[in-house]
Formats: C-alpha cells, structure tokens, sequence
C-alpha cells in the first residue's frame, strides 16, 4: 500500500511526495495502484474564513482532480475510486431523515460536497468503479468532536450545546475505515453512500455518555442557543443542524459494525 504526503522529510519506500499547489505527484506513486482512497481535505474544524473555504476547496476537488489527470497521463488502469464526502452535503439548518438520493443543500459546505462528488465521477470515465462516501461524525479520542468535547471534561465541566436535542450522525473511526476495505472486497458496491451507526442520538445523549463512562463527577451546563450565535457566529449552523442519515442502503450491503453503539464506541475510545 502507497501513500501520499506533502512533507518530503516523511517520504519512504511506499510514501511518496505530491505537491497540489504545482499540480505534481511522484511518477512512482500511483505505479501499478488499483485502488485509490482519496481521503484528503483540511478539517471544517478549521475556522471558516475566506482563505481556509479556498484550501477546503483545493485540497479536496483540486486533489481528486490530479489524480484523475495523473491516472490518464500515466495510463494507470484503476478498479476502483473511493472519496470522501460528508454529510455537510445536505446543508445547514436542516432537519429529518436524509437519504442518499434527497437533493443538496443550498450553503456553501453543500455546493463544495456536490463540486467534490462530481470530481470523484470523473474516475467513470477510465472504467473504475466509484464509491462516494457522506461521512457522519467520526468518533476518536485523538481527534473529531470526542477529543475536543472532553477536553472541557478535563476541566469538570460537560456543556451542552442549545436544547440538545438536535440529532448527531456518528460512526467509530474504526468502522468507518472497516467499511473501505469492505468496500473494495464487495464490486457490488458502488455510488453514494451515508456512513453512519445505526443507534441515532441527540447531542444531549453523546454529552451524557461521555459523562456517564469517563467523567462521573463533573458538572454538566448548558449554553443556549442565543449564546451560541455570539461565541459560534459562523458555526452555530454546524452545531445546531438537526439531521439524520438513512443507512438503509448501508444495510443492503450487509456491512457489520464493530461499533454499533455509542456506549460502545466511547468506553473503547476512554476506557
């Protein structure tokens, strides 16, 4: 397995150099490769200014665009293309079931999901077989929504975010790349797909968890939803969005969590 990195000091026997901003990759890179997961991105953790909504941009459409000119400079014949998308692809301040085959939102996260889904189709057109992947919350105690909710834990203190009781799609990062690898296995796979658990929760459940099993002694408070508009000007729409994701046709594919609850998922992460 190859992997690619923007840091020559990291460069080794199967990681090689790319450069997106000058268009180049490592002629050695893709040689031979079948499967190619495009995972790249900087995180929507970052703040959402004008210059980090343009490296959103790049380092996802711009990237899954050199690859595809990079297979076809180099006649590299790949089976499959796997992408990351997100579930930002239904839009903000939203609220119900989402189905793979519900239209896009109208923000900005929306229209950069559709641009990037769009660039993952290109990989059609050289005979591969295209998995698009809408991906909930990942939950990880080193990174993601986990790491940054206990750190004011660490603190004594769990903060609830509004009523708490708008939805939030989740899957373990384990299942989450357990479901890749799958993929690749099942060539029946194919097209959109929303990763995510099958136990649903509100934001109050995952806080309540978290404290149940880690932080029995804390004190749990909760911001409003009008404070929320002062201290997240921008992101408040992230944090209040009150969807959830269909995995119906996750299901028909008879994929397996490892994780399937949330108390599950967290006592491996903090335990």
């Amino acid at each position: 397995m190859a992997y690619l990195t923007h840091s020559k000091k990291k460069c080794s026997k199967n990681v090689f150099y790319w450069n997106t901003t000058n268009k180049y990759i490592d002629r050695q890179a893709l040689k031979g490769t079948k499967h190619i997961i495009h995972l790249s991105g900087l995180s929507i953790d970052s703040v959402w200014t004008k210059k980090n909504k343009t490296i959103m941009y790049q380092s996802r459409i711009d990237t899954s665009e050199l690859l595809y000119q990079e297979c076809i400079s180099n006649n590299i014949q790949i089976k499959t293309f796997i992408s990351a998308s997100a579930m930002g692809y239904y839009g903000f301040n939203q609220n119900g079931l989402k189905k793979e085959q519900d239209k896009a939102g109208e923000s900005w996260m929306s229209e950069l999901c559709v641009k990037w889904e769009e660039k993952a189709d290109n990989f059609k057109l050289i005979g591969a077989r295209v998995i698009k992947l809408r991906l909930s919350l990942l939950i990880d105690k080193n990174s993601g929504i986990l790491h940054k909710t206990c750190l004011s834990f660490l603190f004594g203190i769990g903060i609830n975010l509004g009523h708490g009781k708008q939805q939030l799609p989740w899957i373990h990062i384990k299942d989450a790349a357990k479901f890749i690898t799958y993929a690749i296995q099942q060539k029946s796979i194919h097209g959109v797909f929303n990763l995510a658990s099958p136990q649903q929760i509100s934001y109050y459940q995952f806080i309540k968890t978290i404290q149940k099993i880690k932080y029995q002694n804390s004190l749990l408070i909760t911001i409003p939803e009008i404070l929320l508009n002062f201290i997240f000007p921008q992101k408040k729409v992230l944090l209040m969005n009150n969807i959830s994701l269909s995995i119906k046709k996750l299901k028909h594919t008879e994929f397996e969590w490892d994780f399937p609850t949330i108390k599950k998922a967290i006592e491996h992460e903090l335990l």
